[in-house]
């Protein structure tokens, strides 16, 4: 049982059932739990890859942080979408200076490849993470902070969630137009038409 403040590495699968192949899961921690104090500028950074040799490794990933109140201490979150010839995770937390692990997190594999040798799904696994963008799709921070639209005035929104300009001004954006409003970076339609006869 995952006890914030005493456990710091926890587990979530979506259907409640151990951490499978080919399955998504979410890891939890804790840093308090083992004393490892998150950097001011990302907090929690998590690192580790899928088999041996480790696959998927590279720059730590900030973790998404999660705030309980003020009297317990922030954890942190991210995801992984295992992929199907994963048999096992081992990864680290950092905080820029000091670690924390290595944790391993062993995957229950399909049943019809259950006596296959490492090498099977090593080959597998490097085929399937050798596609391009496919270590950022099996690790990545929790869904809460991936954006893919932005949110702006009224129904509008805009592409991109890594680029979102947030300080939005609405107003008329028509320099022509005696209601221009130089502050302005969203076109609310308040420009009056000019109608030629």
């Amino acid at each position: 049982m995952f006890e914030l403040g005493s456990a710091p590495v926890f587990w979530k699968t979506m259907n409640g059932l151990p951490p499978s192949s080919g399955e998504n899961l979410k890891l939890f921690y804790n840093p308090a739990a083992n004393k490892l104090v998150p950097n001011e500028e990302f907090g929690i950074a998590f690192n580790g890859g899928f088999n041996q040799p480790i696959m998927c490794g590279g720059e730590p990933r900030a973790m998404l942080r999660k705030v309980r109140g003020k009297a317990d201490p922030p954890f942190y979150t991210i995801q992984i979408c295992v992929p199907k010839h994963a048999v096992n995770l081992i990864f680290s937390f950092t905080n820029g200076v000091d670690w924390d692990g290595p944790y391993r997190l062993q995957f229950q594999v399909h049943n019809g490849w259950r006596n296959k040798p490492i090498e099977f799904f090593n080959e597998g696994l490097a085929e399937e993470l050798s596609k391009e963008g496919a270590c950022e799709k099996a690790i990545f921070p929790d869904t809460d902070i991936i954006v893919t639209r932005c949110a702006m005035i009224g129904n509008l929104s805009i592409e991109g969630g890594d680029r979102c300009d947030l300080d939005l001004v609405s107003g008329c954006m028509d320099p022509s137009s005696h209601l221009y409003n130089p502050l302005a970076n969203v076109d609310d339609g308040t420009c009056p038409i000019e109608m030629e006869d």
